[in-house]
C-alpha cells in the first residue's frame, strides 16, 4: 500500500529567528566544578523556564533564560553546543547592557526570540558574573568545549584580580515534532475512490501524509452519497485512521404504463 504525501497550499508564516541557539536548565549535571574566588560575595545563578529536572527542548522551540546576582555585576552568558562552538549569547545587540542590579530577576531574551536549532545533543549554558569589568575576550569565542572555555575564562579572571563567580546549565536539543501525520483510509467497500485536496490519489485502502494546514478528503463510488472528512494539521497532531462508511443513494422511479424509468444521482469531481 502507498503512502502519498500531500502539503496543504495555504500561506505559511516565516519565522524571523533573531537568535538561534539551545539552551539550559537550573541546576542540570555539571560536568565541571567551577571554585570563584572564595573572599568574593559574588554569586550568580542562571535557570530557564522548564525548571531543573532534566529539562530539553525541541529544534525551533522557543526558549527563556532567567539570572541573578547577589551583588551589583557585569553579566555574560555563553553557549556551548552539541558540536562545543562557542557562541556570546548575552549581551547583545538587541539586549546590549549587560550590567546587573543585585537580587533582581532577568530574562533573556527581552523583545527578541531565542530559539532551539542544531546540533542535537547536549548543550551548555555558561554564565559569568564580575564586579569591576564585562568579559570582553574575543579570542574565547574560538575555543571548542565546555571544558576549554572555562579552562581558558578562569584563568583570564584569576590574572584579572577580579571578583567573579560563574553557573552553568545543561539540557538536551531533541529533533523537531513530526510535521506531518499519516491518515489511514479504509472503506466497507470495495472500489470506492479517494481524493485528497481535489486530487485523485486512487481506489481505498490508502495512506496519505498530509502536511502542515486544512485538507479536504472526499471518498466516491458510483450510487452512493459522497463521504468528506475535513482535516486540520498542526505540530499537535497525530497519525489517525477514517473508516469510510458510504450510504447507497435512493432511487426514483417513474412508471409509465408496463415501463419504469430509472435515475440515480452521484457525486462527481
Amino acid at each position: 500500500m502507498n503512502v502519498r504525501r500531500w502539503f496543504s497550499l495555504a500561506l505559511v508564516p516565516i519565522m524571523v529567528i533573531l537568535l538561534a541557539v539551545g539552551v539550559g536548565a537550573e541546576s542540570g549535571t555539571k560536568s565541571l566544578i567551577i571554585n570563584p574566588d572564595p573572599k568574593s560575595d559574588l554569586q550568580v545563578r542562571l535557570w530557564t523556564d522548564k525548571g531543573t529536572s532534566d529539562p530539553s527542548y525541541r529544534v525551533g522551540e522557543s526558549v527563556q533564560l532567567y539570572f541573578e546576582v547577589s551583588e551589583n555585576a557585569y553579566v555574560t552568558i555563553f553557549d556551548i553546543n552539541a558540536a562545543g562552538k562557542v557562541t556570546k549569547l548575552f549581551p547583545n545587540s538587541h539586549q546590549p547592557d549587560n550590567y546587573a542590579r543585585k537580587n533582581r530577576v532577568y530574562r533573556v531574551p527581552d523583545k527578541y526570540d531565542i530559539v532551539a536549532a542544531p546540533p542535537i545533543g547536549e548543550e551548555t549554558l555558561l554564565i559569568v558574573a564580575t564586579r569591576k569589568e564585562p568579559v570582553d575576550y574575543p579570542e574565547l569565542l574560538r575555543e571548542n568545549g565546555v571544558d576549554r572555555l572555562v579552562s581558558r575564562l578562569r584563568r583570564r579572571l584569576v590574572l584579572s584580580g577580579e571578583d567573579w563567580d560563574m553557573d552553568l546549565c545543561v539540557l538536551r536539543i531533541e529533533p523537531a515534532r513530526r510535521q506531518t501525520i499519516t491518515m489511514d483510509v479504509q472503506s466497507n467497500l470495495w472500489g470506492v475512490k479517494l481524493y485528497v485536496d481535489g486530487t485523485y490519489v486512487g481506489e481505498l485502502p490508502q495512506k496519505v501524509e498530509l502536511g502542515p494546514g486544512e485538507h479536504q478528503l472526499v471518498a466516491l463510488k458510483s450510487g452512493y452519497k459522497a463521504a468528506i472528512r475535513n482535516v486540520h494539521v498542526d505540530k499537535n497532531s497525530r497519525d489517525s485512521r477514517w473508516t469510510v462508511r458510504l450510504e447507497a443513494l435512493k432511487s426514483q422511479q417513474s412508471h409509465s404504463g408496463g415501463g419504469h424509468f430509472h435515475l440515480e444521482f452521484d457525486f462527481k469531481l
